[in-house]
């Protein structure tokens, strides 16, 4: 491997590294909104999602959606239900818009 090849991939993934990245601004912006409490349990379920995520990729489930189109339409449409789920409970429960003071 050449040596500018090397130097290229680590600046880029140092700078993927610290840039922030949309989790980091979703747990910012609920700790802005609501406490240090929201943020906290957001930064949680962030996390254990993505352990769940590392999880099921190590022990090949990934491989297994990958050859059963049928299982990965079942996951991809109740994903989207899902969603769509959160996204009526959000509309229904919807305030008046916060005021932050100053």
């Amino acid at each position: 491997m050449e040596i500018s090849l090397l130097l290229s991939f680590l600046g880029v993934a140092v700078a993927l590294t610290l840039l922030p990245g949309p989790d980091l601004l979703f747990v910012m912006t609920q700790s802005v909104i609501q406490n240090k409490w929201a943020g906290i349990f957001t930064a949680l379920g962030l996390c254990t999602g993505l352990l769940i995520h590392i999880t099921a990729a190590t022990i090949g489930i990934s491989a297994i959606l990958y050859q059963s189109s049928v299982v990965f339409s079942i996951i991809k449409y109740a994903g989207a239900a899902y969603l769509f789920y959160l996204a009526w409970q959000a509309f229904k429960h919807s305030s008046a818009p916060v005021e932050i003071e100053n």
